[in-house]
């Protein structure tokens, strides 16, 4: 019987998948800065904003709520 080999993840290699309504990623490297995190956050919620999803909470719960929802879609390190 053959062992599976275990892939090893090189530069530019990402695992993503989404479990409950949380999106996970594995990204090879050192972890992101406190800055690096904040940046990626912004640049997560722009495209969330140009996003039909971001349409749909407009139209749903309006300009208030929806700019409060979107403040929740953060990128976090996990443990």
């Amino acid at each position: 019987m053959k062992k599976k080999k275990e892939k090893t993840l090189r530069p530019g290699d990402t695992i993503s998948w989404f479990e409950g309504d949380e999106m996970h990623s594995l990204i090879p490297g050192e972890a992101p800065s406190k800055e690096q995190l904040e940046e990626m956050t912004r640049e997560y919620q722009r495209q969330i904003r140009k996003s039909p999803l971001f349409k749909k909470m407009l139209k749903q719960y309006g300009n208030e709520k929806a700019e409060e929802l979107l403040k929740e879609f953060k990128v976090k390190l996990g443990k």
